[in-house]
């Protein structure tokens, strides 16, 4: 069946509550031809709701987080994790720090507020929004503060949020912190009933929480705060949650803004200014409908917001949203406790903690319980279906052709190399003589194995070039051949300006100058580039290996069963940025270090896994080693993955390599003895090093941003290889 092609793009700025409810619904009803693109900061977005209960051990960081990219995997979304710093409307552009800028047809902002710029600005002072930068900065002061007891702590605010974080801090943390409740207005919750105000001063009181009312804050030292009639309050650190404002590029961008810089929307959260511009959330004002910058809103704007963003694409009437007069306020007040509060009614329980907690946790059920994703089976007769690829195929390293096919395949062919002029043949790259000088010459391809088009271009550039540095080898130019998937011309431009700007990146970091190549359509994103370079005077082969030599590796290995399960919507945002900021780290100063440690034998770890590019070492070196299973440093998420049944298509394939070594019976298909086969995409180098070298080599690889170096076995003379789990 052919695919029907995108000719729509819908871009998603940022990850707020209203937008996780696009992604969700767009991936239980997708609309075919329209492209959507998630642009987030943070791969995993806080829920604001739970965040009191996070602070007060009633949550996990899990349990309130919901994961970014998962859900863009559910909705099939591209998704981006960098910051925006502006629009240009007219072009339908949005712009980066460092990368290009990316197109829409449809844009829509949900990117929450931030921080008053009437807030004093010091290094104790900690912001509560944006959540995630609050999370990292109350982590780090809860560790500066272990074993502290009435260590001074000011929170600064007189709405719910405030009262519902000093009350956290209190019940989790006891006598750790003296808490001082401060607000510049004359009483706290102003706009809520006698009766709330009432029984939240009562439940502070028990806490032992100080409030301190009609205190504006006019600027904080190393002591603590002053206001603007001198008077001083001691605090070492201060929580600040007092609201948002505008950020300062919707303004800059030509948007229509109210009075305090926030979009101006109709009732369809349409932009009053461009009709292709939707926004929902804190960054917003309602004409007609002021209401507070709460989640509450953007909860309830959710689900209008994906309709008109849907029909919006498809020109037709748009719905209208009507907010609540009075949303009902449930403010926590205790692990299973919370006052309910909306006009003048108040309650006050068990009851209403309870009801908060299902509310609460219903919502983010929605993100974490998605239906399984649907893989069409071939449509072959039974007797057919033994030989036939499995439906859900992995891109990057993952897409190789298997060694043992290579290699038949390889074996048939008929020897075009004159070895007086070609050497290196089985290495990593071919060593070429042309008389007096010679170059060394590679190539790589692969289809995407990440939906963001710049950092694949960055990695295929990366994974390229590795070849060159495992022969000791400087790349100089290169080639590419590109494909784009048919799409509107718009799209498919976009796409190719993103990758080959990210590969272009780079090369130029390199000195290495791309200078030619073919672009083609095709079925999908993919690209490869031949690589060029001086071959240095004494270049590093597989064959060097030496007995007492350490093998050590540079960079982590499981890129391929984590690439496979984010396919699958399996892998963490977490786990899923770290292996892609990792394969985007160049191998090059790593060459350079093993090189001034006497490095042997080297090569990179891709496709064939560390066993399938080990297995090459052990052959062209006519040596043994032991590999030490459970020294091999693996990316975090990876081994729970393997455990659960994940894996490359390629994984079976490779896990061939492990009957060249001997294997203690019970680990035989341990998931540490099967990650040795995982594939790699723009993996570390592995190489042995003379013994006496090896710790200082792992120190300054260490020192130079490849953390995760480690000795993973030694080179031997034993008749055979073997794995040792121990």
């Amino acid at each position: 069946m052919q695919q029907i092609p995108d000719v729509r793009d819908i871009v998603l700025v940022g990850g707020g509550h209203s937008h996780v409810q696009v992604l969700r619904r767009f991936g239980m009803r997708p609309q075919p031809g329209v492209r959507l693109t998630l642009v987030a900061r943070e791969p995993h977005t806080p829920y604001s709701g739970m965040l009191p209960g996070f602070i007060a051990g009633q949550y996990s960081w899990d349990d309130v987080h919901i994961d970014l990219a998962r859900l863009s995997t559910f909705s099939d979304a591209r998704f981006i994790a960098d910051e925006v710093i502006g629009v240009d409307p007219e072009g339908g552009r949005i712009h980066f720090n460092d990368r290009p800028p990316v197109r829409y047809d449809v844009l829509s902002i949900n990117t929450g507020g931030v921080p008053l710029r009437g807030m004093p600005v010091h290094e104790t002072v900690l912001p509560v929004k944006p959540i995630g930068r609050f999370i990292e900065g109350w982590e780090s002061l809860l560790k500066r503060t272990r074993g502290v007891v009435g260590f001074p702590l000011a929170v600064v605010g007189g709405g719910p949020g405030s009262v519902e974080l000093a009350i956290a801090v209190a019940e989790h943390h006891g006598s750790r912190f003296d808490i001082t409740l401060v607000t510049a207005d004359d009483a706290f919750l102003q706009g809520h009933s006698k009766g709330t105000r009432a029984t939240i001063q009562r439940i502070l009181g028990l806490h032992g929480i100080v409030t301190l009312s009609g205190f504006g804050v006019n600027y904080v030292d190393d002591a603590g705060l002053w206001s603007a009639s001198g008077e001083f309050l001691a605090a070492e650190s201060t929580l600040w949650v007092t609201g948002v404002e505008a950020p300062q590029w919707p303004f800059e961008a030509g948007f229509a803004v109210d009075s305090n810089g926030f979009i101006r929307v109709n009732q369809w959260l349409q932009s009053t200014s461009h009709s292709n511009v939707f926004a929902a959330g804190d960054v917003v004002e309602l004409d007609g409908q002021p209401r507070p910058k709460s989640g509450v809103f953007a909860v309830r704007e959710g689900p209008v917001l994906a309709e008109n963003l849907r029909r919006a694409v498809l020109s037709k009437r748009l719905r209208s949203y009507r907010a609540q007069r009075r949303a009902l306020a449930l403010i926590r007040v205790g692990p299973r406790s919370a006052v309910a509060s909306r006009g003048p009614w108040s309650v006050h329980g068990r009851s209403m903690g309870l009801w908060k907690h299902w509310i609460d946790e219903r919502f983010m059920r929605r993100f974490e319980q998605l239906p399984s994703m649907k893989i069409d089976e071939p449509s072959l007769p039974r007797a057919l279906r033994a030989d036939a690829p499995s439906a859900m195929r992995c891109g990057g390293c993952g897409a190789k052709l298997g060694a043992d096919l290579l290699a038949r395949v390889l074996g048939q062919l008929p020897l075009q190399a004159d070895p007086d002029v070609v050497q290196g043949i089985g290495d990593d790259a071919a060593i070429v003589e042309f008389g007096s000088s010679s170059i060394v010459t590679s190539c790589d391809s692969f289809r995407a194995m990440i939906s963001d088009p710049y950092r694949f271009g960055r990695i295929a550039a990366h994974h390229a070039m590795n070849d060159l540095f495992a022969m000791g080898a400087a790349p100089k130019i290169a080639l590419a051949i590109a494909t784009v998937p048919a799409m509107a011309d718009a799209l498919m431009e976009d796409d190719l300006l993103q990758m080959m700007t990210g590969a272009v990146a780079v090369f130029s970091s390199h000195g290495v100058i791309l200078v030619g190549g073919h672009s083609a359509e095709s079925s999908e994103l993919s690209v490869g580039f031949a690589v060029t370079g001086e071959s240095p005077k004494e270049p590093l082969l597989k064959s060097g290996m030496q007995v007492g030599d350490q093998l050590v590796l540079t960079k982590p290995i499981g890129t391929g069963v984590l690439l496979a399960g984010a396919m699958q919507g399996k892998t963490s945002a977490r786990d899923l940025m770290s292996s892609i900021d990792m394969m985007d780290q160049s191998n090059a100063l790593a060459a350079r270090i093993l090189r001034e440690h006497g490095v042997t034998a080297c090569t990179d770890v891709t496709g064939f896994g560390l066993l399938g590019h080990l297995g090459e070492m052990m052959r062209a070196s006519h040596r043994s080693v032991v590999i030490d299973a459970l020294a091999v440093p693996i990316l975090s998420g990876a081994n729970d993955l393997m455990v659960g049944g994940i894996e490359s298509s390629l994984q079976q394939n490779n896990a061939q390599a492990i009957r060249d070594f001997e294997v203690p019976e019970a680990h035989t298909h341990s998931p540490a003895i099967r990650m040795l086969a995982d594939p790699q995409t723009a993996g570390g180098l592995l190489a042995s090093v003379p013994g006496a070298a090896s710790a200082s080599c792992v120190v300054a690889l260490a020192q130079h941003g490849y953390e995760r170096a480690h000795v993973v076995g030694m080179v031997t003379d034993e008749l055979t290889s073997r794995i040792r789990v121990s």
